[in-house]
């Protein structure tokens, strides 16, 4: 049982793609863009045409992602379910992955060239303490899509590809850790200044985004046992009236509509095992009843859960 409901999507479950690099289990760079593509298929990208959709072989959705995900589109269009949103990443575009996010779909075009960087929260990129790294880890608390300019997108995926080149050496190269190191320093400079180009709210110090991020982690790990503020502003040690102003001003939502957002996420994520009951979801997720849970779920989403999962 415990092994059925382990639906997190490792590093390790990536599939591989024309030119993957693995370093320690704990970062993933991933491409395809030295695909050559049919002149059919080429012709009718170029048009902005759609091709045929393909996903991911052997998986099967939905997943919480157990690690950090950017993802740079250069040809064709990605579509990816996150939560309860719906995002289209069309060519020269990045969108930006934390863990813990549910991933209820994930497609692609034919033809779709593109690049992935994964990293495990444990990793030097996580932990890295320049201004640009701190930029994006305060961005990264939620899935963010980035339109760029085609001279940005191929400026950068040069850079991911000599970092490729010059790291693929097998794993006993002693310094391929020193390069990826120079390499995250190199990228996050580039992707914090896309962040920064977002259109934000004003006037949020710099507390209230630790707070929120830190508000938004705690979510992530304790929704299914706490649904109300008052657990998450004693964890921070702040008063529920506190959390409750700060967070729309980082976020633009409420807290407690962040709460109820990842909720219904891992419901979802069980209402996609076809061997749990609707008395057996609600139990996991830490509801009095299936009628409760059934109304919780209603009011979110506008369906009932067996609805959902027909």
């Amino acid at each position: 049982m415990e092994k059925r409901l382990d639906k997190t999507l490792r590093l390790d479950m990536i599939p591989p793609m024309s030119r993957t690099l693995y370093v320690k289990n704990e970062f993933v760079i991933a491409d395809n863009l030295d695909l050559k593509l049919p002149e059919k298929i080429a012709a009718m990208l170029s048009e902005g045409l759609h091709t045929r959709t393909l996903s991911p072989r052997g998986l099967s959705f939905p997943y919480r992602i157990g690690f950090n995900a950017i993802l740079f589109v250069e040809t064709g269009e990605v579509d990816c379910v996150l939560g309860d949103k719906v995002f289209h990443a069309r060519a020269c575009s990045v969108i930006m992955i934390p863990s813990a996010t549910i991933l209820m779909n994930l497609t692609w075009e034919a033809g779709t060239r593109f690049l992935m960087i994964a990293y495990n929260d444990g990793h030097l990129i996580s932990s890295m303490t320049i201004p640009s790294a701190k930029i994006i880890r305060a961005a990264m608390i939620r899935p963010i899509h980035i339109p760029i300019s085609r001279e940005r997108s191929e400026r950068y995926l040069r850079l991911l590809e000599v970092t490729l080149h010059v790291a693929e050496g097998g794993e006993d190269y002693h310094f391929r850790e020193d390069i990826i190191g120079g390499f995250a320093a190199m990228l996050s400079g580039g992707l914090a200044r896309m962040i920064m180009e977002i259109p934000s709210k004003r006037g949020q110090s710099s507390r209230e985004t630790t707070l929120t991020e830190d508000f938004i982690r705690l979510v992530q790990r304790h929704c299914k046992e706490h649904r109300d503020l008052g657990f998450y502003a004693e964890e921070l040690c702040i008063t529920p009236k506190y959390l409750s102003r700060i967070v729309p001003r980082v976020t633009g939502k409420k807290a407690l509509g962040i709460i109820r957002e990842n909720v219904i996420s891992e419901a979802r994520l069980l209402l996609g095992e076809r061997d749990l009951d609707i008395q057996q979801i609600s139990a996991l997720l830490g509801f009095p009843s299936a009628s409760y849970f059934s109304r919780y779920f209603h009011e979110a989403t506008g369906m009932s859960p067996s609805k959902y999962t027909r």
